[in-house]
């Protein structure tokens, strides 16, 4: 870590020292905070923490490590922590250790980051802002959020989608990411109703209705229409009440409830896009053994 000609912080990862220096060994060394749910929680989101808190339970200590998603290996990775100064505990000989909380260290400061470094030499930052002695936000963090969503990046689901609406799938969850949830939901409907008349048009023969007269359902008419070629778990568990809020429209939704939909939304559509897949393994599964079959 060095200042340029600019007097700018540069943070050079590979020279950070991951070291052991005054090691503390008790029964409560796990870090509460640090965890992989944390690095996927979204950006300028107020996290509501304990302020009695051991420091070192808080910021990282004792080399740190956690597995994560990286996106440049496309796998899970071992991160190992940098050493926090806001951590440090004295344990040096005639000295009695001591171990502040984290609402006292926080009063030192007005923003912090933690720096990790993963097994393949990749590295992890986060910076936070400090806004009281019980809440900081996420003010900036690399790789992105949406670059470590393991569901994002690493689903097979996402090829059913085709590359204009896998984008906008990556977008959504970019979006509901970074807390802009009215915007990540307008790309999940257009995903949804995409679905729906997909569906539609695989099974039109079955159905007494044309496409024009399909397009002017509201989406709750469509779904209830396509009951039958869709997946069961949509009408069970509560996803069945999201229906008539999207047909109200989007321009009519808070960004609050745009943020309770999206979860539920975002599910029903990846069961469908699960189911898809499922259907064309079992297809080809199917083929596979007629083919072996007709050589007999």
């Amino acid at each position: 870590m060095y200042k340029d000609d600019n007097n700018v912080e540069i943070v050079t990862i590979n020279e950070l020292n991951f070291n052991t220096r005054n090691n503390i060994t008790t029964d409560d060394m796990e870090n509460n905070f640090i965890t992989e749910a944390m690095l996927m929680l979204p950006l300028y989101k107020p996290i509501t923490i304990n302020p009695k808190e051991k420091n070192y339970k808080f910021f990282p200590y004792n080399n740190l490590k956690i597995e994560c998603y990286c996106n440049l290996c496309k796998r899970r990775r071992i991160f190992t922590f940098y050493n926090s100064r806001y951590a440090f505990i004295d344990c040096s000989p005639g000295s009695s250790s001591h171990v502040e909380t984290v609402d006292y260290v926080l009063k030192k400061c007005d923003y912090f980051k933690i720096i990790g470094n993963g097994e393949c030499d990749h590295s992890l930052i986060v910076e936070f802002k400090v806004l009281s002695s019980n809440k900081i936000i996420k003010i900036g963090q690399y790789p992105s959020i949406y670059d470590m969503n393991e569901e994002i990046n690493n689903k097979s689901f996402i090829k059913e989608l085709g590359d204009e609406f896998a984008g906008y799938y990556k977008s959504a969850c970019s979006l509901y990411s970074f807390n802009t949830c009215i915007g990540a939901l307008t790309y999940l409907r257009r995903i949804f109703e995409k679905l729906l008349l997909d569906t539609f048009c695989d099974n039109r023969e079955n159905l007494d209705i044309t496409e024009e007269d399909f397009q002017h359902l509201r989406t709750d008419e469509k779904v209830k229409l396509l009951k039958k070629y869709l997946p069961s778990l949509l009408f069970e568990n509560g996803f069945s009440q999201i229906y008539s809020e999207i047909s109200n429209g989007i321009h009519n939704l808070s960004e609050e409830k745009c943020q309770n939909i999206f979860p539920l939304l975002k599910s029903a559509l990846e069961e469908i896009l699960i189911q898809k897949v499922e259907l064309k393994e079992r297809e080809n599964r199917i083929k596979a053994i007629a083919s072996e079959l007709n050589k007999l």
